[in-house]
């Protein structure tokens, strides 16, 4: 059995503690619905199941069996019938429930080849050609005669590949390679009405800071619960193909503002998977297997949230120059080859609270703002009488998951830069901008 994984990846508490808050509530997704299909098990032999049906049977059993297991969790399921919800409003209904994460099921597919094969035989008329005479007398003579020939029947070959699989959206990874692993099948990551969500342009200035955001807060988590589905399902007999992340895009992945996952529960265009996930016991095992692995994610995640929660809030002084008292720390220093340039401000990591003030070149330009996924946009200038222009950022307060922490993109012209703030009781963070 071949297995692919992202790589051996170690997540240290210090590190998961950053972007860690605890598990509240928990979006169900079944994939497609209603007038999206989805993948087709539409092979010679096959039980001609359709994805959305079998993505509904598995999310329903996996809100039953997480409700079991987790009786004070808030689970939410995006659809318990079948109807059609386009990704974004996937999306919307978890990020308006408040979701702490986001488990999303799916059958994979891949593009079937044609076969055929002789069923009996037929008379066929053809016909013999030759010419006479020449110049503008010349003519074609045809000679009809018979002949018995194969008569063929084509039909589609189901697939070999077998197995579950986890996605998570991730703008620096790609998965062209996946369709060679596997051996060389046209893999179909996502099938039916949809799928035009998959095409995200990460190459832009937007979708490149969206990306680097949403891996900031959420990637380490979700591949941590993406290694723990994939641990469950290697308990059982199937094979578990490891985690795979995309770079073109799945809406409800990145739509989603939480940890979020995508499992291809099986492949509905083999003979075996798709029996095996439109089965009740197929279902509930893979049911089983999921909730488990997200009862030990939910586990990992409050026990780290705790401890952090202990944190001491950052002292409050009422002077102008308040931040004086403490150290400034320069984390970045940025040429400007124009006077004028823009700072956006957001939150980094989890959305925690964090709350700043900001000082320009001693003045105070903005006043305790708290921090969010929104921009806090600033249009500054440079002193033309000074070497260094200072931007220091002061913590109001550290969070609920401290430290402070700010992620500023600062924009000259075509020019972006990217500088991750951290700032606490003890020190401020400073960005200096110098104008050649």
């Amino acid at each position: 059995m071949i297995k692919v994984f992202l790589a051996v990846i170690f997540i240290s508490p210090a590190a998961v503690a950053q972007t860690s808050k605890k598990i509240k509530t928990i979006i169900v997704d079944a994939g497609h619905g209603g007038k999206d299909f989805g993948a087709h098990g539409g092979y010679e032999g096959g039980l001609n199941s359709n994805e959305k049906d079998v993505t509904l049977e598995i999310s329903n059993k996996l809100v039953a069996e997480l409700r079991k297991q987790l009786p004070d969790v808030k689970i939410i399921p995006t659809r318990t019938t079948d109807i059609y919800q386009s990704p974004p409003e996937k999306a919307d209904i978890a990020n308006e429930n408040h979701g702490d994460l986001f488990v999303c099921i799916h059958a994979d597919a891949v593009n079937l080849k044609t076969g055929r094969r002789q069923i009996g035989q037929h008379r066929e008329t053809r016909y013999h050609v030759k010419y006479k005479g020449k110049g503008r007398k010349k003519k074609k003579i045809s000679t009809p005669y018979t002949v018995t020939v194969p008569t063929y029947e084509y039909f589609k070959i189901g697939s070999q590949r077998k197995g579950t699989s986890i996605w998570l959206f991730a703008a620096h990874k790609t998965s062209a390679k996946l369709s060679a692993v596997l051996n060389n099948e046209d893999i179909q990551i996502e099938s039916g009405i949809d799928s035009v969500y998959n095409t995200i342009n990460f190459d832009s200035p937007e979708g490149r800071i969206k990306a680097k955001i949403y891996a900031d807060r959420y990637q380490k988590k979700s591949i941590k619960l993406g290694n723990m589905v994939d641990e469950e399902i290697a308990k059982t007999d199937r094979p578990a193909l490891g985690l795979y992340q995309r770079q073109v895009g799945i809406w409800v992945l990145q739509a989603t503002n939480m940890p979020a996952i995508l499992i291809e529960t099986g492949f509905i265009t083999n003979h075996d998977d798709e029996r095996y996930i439109n089965s009740e016991k197929g279902q509930q095992e893979l049911a089983e297997c999921i909730a488990s692995a997200v009862k030990k994610y939910k586990e990992d995640i409050d026990h780290i949230s705790v401890a952090a929660t202990a944190a001491k809030p950052v002292e409050k002084k009422e002077t102008t120059e308040k931040y004086a008292d403490r150290a400034k720390n320069i984390l970045k220093r940025i040429d400007l080859t124009q006077a004028g340039f823009k700072v956006d401000l957001y939150d980094d990591g989890e959305i925690d609270g964090d709350i700043v003030s900001v000082y320009y070149n001693g003045k105070n330009i903005l006043s305790n703002k708290k921090l969010t996924e929104k921009p806090i946009s600033l249009n500054l200038t440079a002193d033309p009488n000074r070497t260094e222009n200072e931007l220091l950022i002061y913590a109001e307060n550290e969070g609920s998951i401290p430290p402070n922490t700010a992620l500023m993109i600062v924009t000259e012209g075509n020019t972006r830069t990217e500088v991750r703030i951290t700032s606490d009781a003890k020190k401020n963070g400073v960005v200096l901008f110098i104008k050649k």
